[in-house]
């Protein structure tokens, strides 16, 4: 059986991925980035931009960085939110026992 050693780099890599994975799944995130993302919007950006780039866990990259020029719709923004609070969600889904929603 072949063992596939990782280079400290790579372990580096990794486990800066695997940290950023954690902390972005964390529920309170979702509270800021639904306080902050107007700030991307429109009327905050125009004449610059965002630059998106979507990762799915482990690490793949959907699709490279793209600039949205003079930044995101106010359709986009209300469609991240909706996502934001779905994710949200789904983080709190289990309580500890004895907590009454």
């Amino acid at each position: 059986m072949k063992t596939n050693k990782q280079t400290k780099a790579q372990r580096i890599a990794e486990l800066e991925r695997k940290l950023r994975e954690a902390e972005a799944g964390q529920a309170h995130v979702y509270h800021f980035a639904s306080q902050t993302i107007d700030k991307a919007s429109i009327d905050s950006l125009m004449g610059s931009g965002v630059i998106i780039t979507l990762t799915v866990l482990g690490g793949r990259e959907i699709h490279s960085p793209v600039l949205i020029r003079d930044g995101l719709s106010k359709e986009t923004i209300e469609a991240l939110k909706a996502d934001y609070l779905c994710s949200y969600e789904l983080a709190t889904l289990y309580k500890p026992k004895g907590v009454v929603k």
